[in-house]
């Protein structure tokens, strides 16, 4: 509600101009593109070719602004460019005024072939036809400016008088009238607070009786700037008027502000709120409106539970008064979210706003895997670190990626910082694949679509800042627990023998870029001449500088460290039948 109008109303003498050039048989009011460099082909008109432009004006460059000016047939010719007689392009004079490139001209001009002739031809000052014409634009120009006056009061920045008073009620504000209770309050920062301090409008602040008066405009203390003072309002009319340095506490404390105080006495105003005061306090009220703006709806639909994000396009057809709103759900089944959505944006969608579509689409969801190479910093982590390492990076990552709206873009630095949160890692490569594992380039999301990232991530034997050569050997242990189904004639001791020896080589050829697991060891003592294992019942127990850590069958791995030794501890743990 805040926009500049862009509607125009035109002035008496164009619409004449215009007027006079239709009843001749002209054409009016047609819009071209001035070109960066060279003619203005005119290959767009209505009535082509062109026998003689009449009126052409537009924007020309005067220093850093462009400014409108009329052009005439000293700043263009007409040419023919094709050479077929017929002028087809405005050629603009070395010495004369040009348009600014890109800017639209407005054309009027006679086309070089007359439908008909025309009927009426005395166009003179004070004849019959001419004060007629005259007559209908004074009335079109009069109704322009009534239109202009109508367009303008829908704005805060133009409305005016009781208009005004009207469109600030869209966000539950009143003009303040005579005898209404006002008071001037200095706010005094904290010397140790650097930066800009800024308080809304709306601050409130109280006396020891509890008369509340409200800040009416926002107030910025710059950095160096040690106070500042803003005019206040009472709550209600009823406010009592309090004396000097009464008001010195705040209704809600207030971060980087240390005191607060009322130099002088309050007040009643002797007129009514004036607009430009009425203007200036609305437009602080207007940030924390509660309805009929973007920000209340983006806000609202964001507080309705099962609501993942939000994005919110205005003009998505170029067409004023339509707003899309395109919705990710946390769960792609939900079908009771939608309907709490669409009576929210009832609520507080501005009246005479069409929500495209309707009710809201659900954003279309893309599946995509995520794979980190990790730097690590120093000589790196051990097995167990590494496991929380990578989880954390998991969560972080994954908020990241959930948290973005419907066709915002995936910015792969923001992911990058967030993985380097933990100081543990140096450096990272994050790269992406669709859920069937083709690799994408560059991630980008199409309007209206939200990322669902598939889990777990994909995580490269990490490799580590550099190589410390003394670096002593550390031990950790591996307690394991391998149920077996045992062949005729075999028994338990003897596989679990065999089984013995193959878990102690397999432990030993582990290493930073071969992490540990049970399908690892599965396949390391498999022999199906003397007994299969019961995989769904296996397990391994990693003990490394007083840390767990439990893998199962398809659950879990344990990266080794560069200096890091595995040794089983105790036998085999080898059940028959998990016995």
């Amino acid at each position: 509600m805040t926009e500049q109008p862009t509607y125009g109303p035109r002035l008496y003498p164009d619409i004449v101009r215009d007027l006079l050039t239709t009843l001749t048989g002209g054409t009016v009011r047609e819009a071209v593109t001035a070109p960066v460099d060279g003619p203005v082909v005119l290959d767009r008109l209505a009535q082509r070719p062109v026998r003689r432009v009449s009126h052409l004006d537009g924007l020309t460059p005067v220093g850093a602004t462009n400014v409108p000016v009329r052009f005439t047939d000293a700043d263009f010719e007409l040419a023919d460019l094709d050479g077929d007689g017929e002028p087809d392009a405005i050629v603009f004079r070395e010495n004369g005024r040009k348009p600014a490139p890109g800017t639209t001209l407005t054309v009027n001009y006679y086309p070089a072939q007359i439908a008909r002739p025309v009927p009426l031809t005395d166009l003179n000052v004070g004849s019959v036809v001419r004060t007629l014409l005259e007559t209908v634009g004074r009335e079109v120009a009069q109704t322009e400016q009534y239109l202009d006056l109508i367009y303008r009061s829908a704005f805060i920045e133009t409305a005016e008088g009781g208009s005004l008073d009207r469109v600030v009620a869209l966000i539950g504000m009143q003009r303040l009238p005579a005898g209404f209770p006002l008071v001037s309050v200095q706010f005094s920062r904290n010397a140790a607070t650097g930066g800009r301090v800024t308080l809304p409008a709306g601050t409130v602040v109280t006396d020891a009786a509890a008369n509340r008066y409200a800040t009416v405009t926002d107030l910025s203390l710059e950095p160096g700037e040690a106070s500042r003072s803003v005019l206040a309002a009472g709550l209600t009319p009823d406010t009592a008027l309090v004396g000097p340095a009464a008001l010195d506490r705040f209704e809600t404390i207030v971060a980087g502000v240390t005191t607060v105080t009322n130099p002088g006495e309050a007040y009643r105003q002797a007129a009514a709120e004036s607009d430009t005061d009425l203007r200036r306090r609305s437009r602080g009220a207007l940030h924390g409106a509660v309805r009929g703006t973007i920000d209340a709806l983006r806000f609202g639909v964001l507080a309705v539970q099962g609501v993942r994000s939000v994005e919110i396009t205005e003009f998505p057809n170029g067409r004023a008064g339509e707003v899309r709103i395109d919705v990710a759900y946390e769960s792609p089944d939900d079908t009771v979210t939608p309907g709490a959505v669409a009576r929210r944006i009832e609520e507080l969608r501005p009246a005479g706003i069409r929500i495209v579509p309707w009710p809201p689409a659900p954003a279309a969801r893309r599946q995509i895997r995520v794979q980190v190479a990790l730097v690590l910093a120093g000589t790196g982590v051990s097995g167990a670190e590494f496991a929380g390492l990578t989880t954390g990076v998991e969560e972080r990552v994954t908020a990241r990626l959930t948290g973005l709206a419907p066709g915002a873009p995936v910015r792969v630095n923001a992911l990058v910082a967030a993985v380097l949160a933990d100081a543990r890692i140096a450096d990272a490569e994050i790269g992406f694949t669709g859920a069937d594992g083709t690799a994408i380039g560059t991630l980008t999301l199409a309007a209206g679509e939200v990322l669902d990232v598939l889990h777990p991530f994909a995580f490269p034997p990490p490799t580590a800042e550099r190589t410390d050569a003394t670096q002593v050997a550390t031990v950790s242990f591996v307690e394991v627990s391998l149920p077996v189904h045992l062949q005729p004639g075999v028994t338990l001791a003897e596989a679990a023998e065999a089984i013995g020896l193959a878990i102690d080589g397999h432990l030993a050829t582990r290493s930073p870029d071969r992490p540990l697991t049970v399908d690892g060891v599965a396949a390391a003592v498999r022999d199906d001449t003397r007994y299969s294992l019961v995989r769904e019942l296996a397990s391994l127990l990693v003990e490394h500088a007083g840390q767990f850590t439990q893998l199962l069958d398809g659950q879990g791995s344990y990266q080794v460290g560069a200096a890091e030794q595995l040794q089983r501890r105790g036998d085999a743990g080898v059940s028959e039948d998990g016995t």
